[in-house]
């Protein structure tokens, strides 16, 4: 759980400053063009059992409309390593709500994967050349 990992491979991380050990403030710019603009806010870690698992809540503030959400992670041991198992659930207001649940959903999973894939690199770099 560190944070300036995190502020690595989040995607549209534009600054992620800690508030307190679990808490930090954030800017984030969705690399979607739907979603235009930055959205300040704070995420924070409200659950956590060291190894095992751990839970995020976060909400932000945009040009569009408002998110919040969690977002947890269990780890588990595996034979070539460790495999994470992550669940997300947010809610959206203002005009993001007009975009769509399923637009929004997709926008989700597919900024989960950007992170996973950067924090690979981040864990072994030679996943980049792979």
């Amino acid at each position: 759980m560190d944070f300036g990992v995190l502020a690595r491979t989040l995607p549209g991380i534009e600054r992620l400053d800690p508030l307190d050990q679990d808490t930090c403030r954030l800017t984030i710019k969705p690399p979607v063009s739907a979603i235009t603009g930055s959205y300040e806010g704070t995420v924070g870690v409200v659950h956590k059992t060291p190894i095992d698992n751990y839970e995020l809540r976060g909400e932000a503030k945009g040009p569009l409309g408002w998110v919040r959400g969690d977002a947890r992670f269990e780890l588990a041991e595996a034979e070539a390593g460790t495999r994470v198992a992550s669940t997300m659930t947010f809610q959206t207001g203002g005009m993001l709500s007009g975009v769509g649940q399923r637009f929004m959903e997709g926008i989700a999973k597919s900024m989960m994967r950007q992170f996973f894939k950067a924090f690979g690199c981040e864990l072994d770099p030679r996943e980049e050349e792979g």
